[in-house]
């Protein structure tokens, strides 16, 4: 029990999070997990989708200490970086969105995330590519 609230009732708060999230009502979903974040602060899921939430409503910047403490919480969990690699391209930190890529796939390898991985991958060759035309240019 968590400040008068079951480990049921946090699942089922969760669930509709999550629900909202996957409808599209990005700021109901912020709001949330948000709650849920302040509720259980140990909660990786919760922190994840805040972060998530701010980067769907492309708010990178506030985004990127969500996925900073979730990352502190499940520091195995390779979903941190990779969407933290990707605010960071969406603002422009190149060097920061390769170095989370690359954590990214180390991570994914390591811990049975095989999509992730073929993902980061694919994300820091589109980045490199990127870098390779700016510098032709």
């Amino acid at each position: 029990m968590l400040r008068g609230i079951g480990a049921a009732q946090l699942e089922t708060l969760y669930a509709q999070a999550f629900g909202f999230y996957q409808a599209g009502r990005l700021e109901d979903a912020l709001t949330m997990f948000k709650g849920l974040a302040a509720l259980d602060h140990y909660d990786a899921r919760a922190f994840l989708g805040v972060a998530a939430s701010y980067q769907g409503l492309q708010r990178y910047q506030e985004a990127l200490p969500a996925y900073a403490y979730g990352a502190m919480l499940a520091p195995q969990d390779p979903r941190f970086c990779l969407h933290a690699a990707e605010c960071q391209q969406h603002l422009g930190d190149l060097v920061s969105a390769r170095s989370g890529y690359e954590h990214a796939q180390a991570l994914a390898e390591s811990v049975e995330h095989g999509g992730l991985a073929s993902r980061a991958q694919a994300l820091l060759e589109a980045l490199r590519q990127k870098e390779a035309t700016r510098r032709a240019n």
